[in-house]
């Protein structure tokens, strides 16, 4: 359920990511408009943790889902029908409501996942729920292009992605939640999430939970560079749609699938660790090759494969540090969700410096050198903040911020 029910939150992203830029480019857009475009598109992700409250009041957290996905989907629709050049300010206007109204749908799962799912199992939920993710987001990408490609109508591709945003939302529905408890009003939870929020990042777990995701440590941020990258290896039209499309699908969702199923077996943020040096040796030996399209082909599905580790292993990592959550769960998962999307961006702007000096293989080396980098001075950090004896216990947490279950929640009352 949580696997379909975040596939429209992969479809808004992917879609800014690259459906967006190739309409820009049709419309004789430059890159550096698409660029603003594009930072326009990823605004709502940063500040996630500012309206996330929102999902926290009222409706249960599954009735608050289906509702802002088809008015995230019919936003969408909006912005593919609206001619990027000729109605700049209208576009942007419909693409930012899609990407804050998609922002409450990783909230809403993240709460829900929080408050039903238990601490032995919270690694297979946030591999299910970023397979979603990032799965549904690739295969949108592989059925709505051709359809550009073909020079199909606006409202035909938009119409087939409002449908892929609304329908799999419908999944949540069957998940049984229990009545939230009164809130008298939204201030009320305003209040509540920053006492929590504050709690959680008071206590040593939330401090490191909260470094560990503003880390270049597993961002996977080359996923968003891929495509403009088929020129330099020489990678066919084809090969470039069906590594970026069906295998983006695939091998995310096998890699998170694994990822996730491991967290519960090992430490989790030892998981996320593991997840960004192998994303630094898949970026090494990528950098080392010749620039090929069997290159481009074995290397960036071995990328994707690693970032359906990597965002598993995220997700797992973000439910062990908030707990239970309570009520403002939806706001604690945001918290985080929003540093990691600050440390997507930010690693990604650092990436991209490098391409005029050292060309591709500065780009993809200085995305290994980040991880291998944030790898080691992370590993020391919670080496010397571990206690005396580790916990053996697989939900333990390197840095000294958790014990075997059961522990409470730091959380005053009572956030994949």
């Amino acid at each position: 359920m949580f696997g379909l029910s975040c596939i429209p939150y992969g479809v808004v992203g992917s879609y800014a990511a690259t459906v967006m830029p190739v309409l820009a480019k049709q419309q004789k857009i430059d890159l550096g408009g698409i660029g603003w475009l594009t930072t326009a598109f990823l605004l709502p992700a940063w500040i996630q943790f500012f309206y996330a409250p929102i999902v926290d009041v009222g409706p249960k957290r599954k009735h608050w889902l289906v509702i802002v996905s088809a008015l995230g989907a019919l936003t969408l629709l909006g912005a593919c029908v609206t001619p990027i050049a000729e109605h700049k300010a209208l576009f942007i206007a419909f693409g930012l409501a899609s990407a804050f109204l998609t922002g409450l749908v990783s909230a809403c799962n993240g709460g829900l996942m929080a408050t039903l799912i238990p601490d032995e199992s919270r690694g297979a939920a946030g591999a299910w729920y970023m397979a979603g993710n990032l799965s549904g987001g690739a295969l949108s990408v592989a059925v709505v292009l051709p359809m550009i490609d073909a020079e199909w109508s606006p409202w035909i591709y938009g119409g087939v992605l409002a449908i892929l945003m609304f329908v799999p939302s419908l999944a949540i529905l069957f998940v049984d939640e229990p009545d939230r408890d009164h809130v008298h009003r939204l201030g009320e939870l305003f209040e509540t999430a920053v006492r929590d929020a504050t709690s959680v990042l008071a206590t040593k777990r939330g401090i490191t939970g909260f470094l560990l995701f503003l880390s270049p440590v597993s961002t996977a941020a080359l996923v968003n560079f891929f495509s403009g990258m088929a020129g330099d290896y020489q990678a066919s039209s084809n090969m470039v749609w069906f590594v970026n499309g069906w295998g983006n699908g695939l091998l995310t969702a096998v890699g998170s699938l694994a990822g996730g199923y491991l967290c519960d077996l090992f430490n989790r943020r030892a998981m996320y660790l593991v997840a960004g040096a192998l994303t630094a040796a898949c970026g090494i030996a990528m950098a080392l090759s010749p620039r090929t399209d069997v290159t481009y082909a074995v290397g960036v599905c071995a990328y994707f494969l690693i970032t359906g580790f990597c965002y598993a292993a995220y997700s797992a990592a973000v439910l062990e540090t908030i707990g239970e959550g309570g009520k403002t769960a939806s706001t604690q998962y945001a918290l985080f969700n929003s540093a990691s999307n600050i440390a997507i961006w930010w690693v990604g702007v650092v990436d991209t410096r490098f391409e005029k000096k050292w060309h591709v293989e500065g780009v993809i080396a200085s995305d290994a050198a980040l991880n291998l980098v944030g790898v080691i001075v992370l590993g020391l950090v919670f080496w010397r903040l571990a206690p005396s004896e580790t916990p053996a216990s697989a939900s333990g947490v390197i840095g000294a911020c958790t014990a075997p279950s059961p522990v409470p929640s730091p959380i005053a009352v009572q956030p994949t």
